[in-house]
């Protein structure tokens, strides 16, 4: 007797503990007669269009909040009602088949907001948005999950205006580079060619200002602009020089021979009377005084 009560037992708990947990949260819109006096009934349905026994969310399985008085009238206007069901291996959710019967028909209508499944399982979750009326002629509805495709969608937009503002400023930083970059080098530039024209204007200025014995005599043209030709011009010139020297002697060899040497002017001799040759005193009127004294 005890075996077979055992055995009751084990076939009693066993669909239990081999079924799914799920909890739903059912909110009622609020507007005015919103909420409803009626039984409300659910029904999960998975991808493989296999439905669950239809289970009533009442008293029985409510999951009162905290903080609130544990017995209460459910689906009142803008309430929230959670319940907890258990349904064979379902694995996913992809339809809910909700409805509510005609009990106290004076106060049946529902204006049912949405419905949120969730798995106690995996912890995953269905949104199934409804917002909208059960009546007397239509008692019941079928819903399909609702992804937030919105959030997603803003969320993608988010990421990729980020990466958008990421990339605009990388690009701006690298063009600010860029212009500065060539404004230094053109600064560089400037300078380097104000400093080779001063360069260039000292070595002119020293060049007319130190000049030598040759330049006096064989005057240069205009001084090159350019250092290379400078130098070259320099090189040449004193190339040059032996064969200037050469000419400039033999031209005045030939100056020395074509001209007749000035003979020195002797002092004019004092003449007397009739031309005849003066004689030794008045040549030499000292010599007589010597003689004398000696």
């Amino acid at each position: 007797m005890t075996s077979i009560s055992l055995l009751t037992l084990v076939f009693i708990l066993l669909p239990s503990c081999l079924a799914e947990s799920w909890t739903i949260t059912v909110y009622t819109g609020r507007r005015r007669f919103a909420g409803t006096d009626s039984n409300v009934y659910i029904s999960l349905i998975n991808s493989k269009k296999t439905n669950s026994k239809e289970q009533q969310l009442t008293h029985y399985n409510w999951i009162p909040e905290k903080n609130v008085f544990p017995v209460r009238n459910l689906f009142e206007m803008g309430a929230k009602d959670r319940f907890r069901i258990w349904t064979g291996n379902l694995e996913t959710i992809d339809k809910i088949l909700i409805r509510r019967d005609n009990y106290l028909p004076f106060q049946a209508d529902w204006l049912l907001d949405q419905v949120i499944v969730e798995s106690d399982t995996d912890g995953r979750k269905y949104t199934f948005k409804c917002d909208c009326w059960l009546r007397r002629d239509r008692p019941y509805i079928t819903l399909s999950p609702f992804f937030e495709q919105k959030s997603e969608d803003q969320s993608q937009t988010k990421k990729s205006s980020g990466s958008f503002k990421r990339a605009f400023i990388i690009i701006l930083l690298f063009l600010i580079s860029i212009i500065i970059g060539m404004l230094c080098f053109y600064h560089e530039y400037r300078r380097r060619q104000q400093h080779s024209a001063l360069s260039t204007t000292d070595t002119n200025e020293q060049i007319h200002q130190e000049t030598s014995c040759l330049d006096s005599c064989h005057p240069q043209a205009e001084l090159p602009l350019s250092r290379t030709q400078n130098w070259l011009d320099t090189i040449r010139h004193w190339k040059d020089l032996p064969a200037r020297f050469s000419s400039d002697r033999r031209s005045r060899e030939i100056q020395s021979s074509t001209t007749v040497p000035a003979v020195a002017s002797r002092p004019a001799l004092p003449t007397s009377p009739g031309d005849e040759p003066p004689s030794y005193e008045d040549l030499y009127p000292n010599q007589n005084a010597r003689n004398s004294t000696l």
